[in-house]
Formats: structure tokens, sequence, C-alpha cells
């Protein structure tokens, strides 16, 4: 399979050139799946501190007519996050993986919701219940872990054992000076033998810039791609079986092995 991770900027002016490149870079590098960030279709709500219910419906409205728009477009299948009211009128954060007009049955709503600067994400949206087994789409078992769940290095792990063989990883991650997100693709493709893939907002948004920097990893931590302002979008291509193979590998092997001993007594 072959995946596209992509820089976005989600400010109206962008839209229709970047769209444009996008989809000239998909059919190039022949894409079956563009993952983009964290809630792509507008700009990043929890900058604020203070939830706006019409801001946030919307999004979810943007995102739910948009995504149809920018698939036809791409002629690709699309990953990321989206805004929703669940089934109780609540809001969430719930990732997606959209083909042909139709949303996959994903079951997963981000649970690690930062409270700070720029990232008032607790006031907007509710924690929800994470995904326990990957989604089989062409051939491949995909996992999710929105943004800071990157650091959840169990959640990665119950996928990975439950057979994910790709983590994809929507993000809204500031510029921190440093490749720390990077860092943490690669530790958390080490630990679960999955391809990480990870794609980020880049443009400017109040006191501080998103930084871009989408990445994919391979299975055992080797980088396959970054982007940068000059490269906004790449194009990697994933083997399950190489993902499988990692998992009989070290590290993964020694704490398999532990916890079947723990479930043995």
């Amino acid at each position: 399979m072959r995946i596209t991770i992509a820089d976005w900027d989600p400010r109206p002016q962008a839209k229709a050139a970047q769209a444009d490149a996008l989809a000239d870079h998909a059919a190039a590098e022949q894409s079956d799946l563009v993952l983009l960030p964290e809630m792509p279709l507008s700009a990043w709500l929890a900058i604020s501190p203070e939830r706006d219910a019409a801001l946030w419906e919307q999004s979810v409205h943007d995102h739910e007519s948009g995504l149809d728009e920018l698939g036809e477009q791409l002629g690709t299948g699309l990953a990321g996050s989206r805004p929703v009211l669940n089934a109780g009128g609540q809001p969430r954060n719930r990732a997606f993986l959209w083909q042909d007009s139709r949303f996959a049955a994903v079951r997963h709503e981000k649970a690690a919701l930062p409270e700070e600067d720029g990232y008032w994400e607790s006031r907007w949206y509710g924690a929800g219940a994470q995904q326990t087994a990957p989604l089989d789409w062409n051939g491949v078992r995909i996992g999710f872990a929105i943004c800071t769940e990157l650091w959840d290095p169990a959640h990665g792990c119950r996928l990975s054992q439950a057979g994910a063989e790709v983590l994809l990883v929507p993000r809204a991650s500031p510029d921190l000076g440093t490749d720390i997100w990077v860092s943490g693709a690669r530790a958390l493709a080490v630990r679960t033998g999955c391809y990480v893939l990870s794609s980020n907002f880049a443009y400017p948004a109040g006191s501080f810039a998103f930084e871009g920097l989408s990445v994919a990893v391979d299975p055992d931590g080797e980088i396959l791609a970054v982007t940068s302002e000059e490269q906004p979008y790449a194009t990697v291509s994933v083997s399950a079986g190489a993902a499988r193979d990692a998992k009989a590998t070290y590290p993964r092997y020694v704490f398999d092995k532990i916890k079947k001993q723990k479930g043995a007594t």
C-alpha cells in the first residue's frame, strides 16, 4: 500500500492551491491513502480557552462535507481525525478513515487531552474510548493514535498485539525547535513493530506556529520520509508482511513473552 503524509494549512486562503498540489502529488506517487492532520478542515479550535458551540458545529459540518470534496479531488482514501457529536450528543475528537464517500467504522476517540495555552482540548471535547482492535483496510490492519496519544506506548502496544501493522497519528503539534515528534514516532515503531505515520499542521496560529515535520517510519524505526517547507508531501510504501516479521524480533518478542508468562500465572 502507498500512503501519503502531508503538512497541511487549514486556512481558507490556502485551500484551493494546496488541494491541487496534494492531488498532483498523490496521482504522481500512486497513493492509496492520504493521512491528514488532527481535525484538518478548520483552524485549530482548542487554541481558545473559551469553547464556542457555533464554531464547533461549523467545524463538524465542514468535515462532513469537505472530506467528500477533498477525497474526490485527490482520488484516494483519507485518514485523520474529525470533530463529532457522539450518540449521547457529547463532543469528541474521532479518528476517521474515508473512502468512496463513506466513513469506515473506526472506533477510536482521542482520550489524552492537554489543558494548556493553545491546547485547551478538554474544554472543547471530552475523552472518548480508544480503539482496541485494528481496522482491516485494503489488506493492511490499521490502528490510530491521535497526537498526544503517540506518547502512550501502552495504547500502541495493545493495537500491535491485536494485529495492527500500521499506526496512523494525525496531530496538531507546535514548533518546539526540536524533532521530538519524529523521535517519538521512531520510538513507537521500534516498540510496536508497526509502521508509524504522522501528518501535522503547518501554519502560523496566534502566538505559535504549527511545525509540519510530518513523518513516516518503518517497523524498525528507520525514517522513510520527513516533510519540509520545500517538500510538504511524501508518499511511502508499507508492507503488512514486514510489520508481521518485525514483531517477532527484538525488542518486541521480549515483552510479548513477558505478557504471555503473566497471563499464564
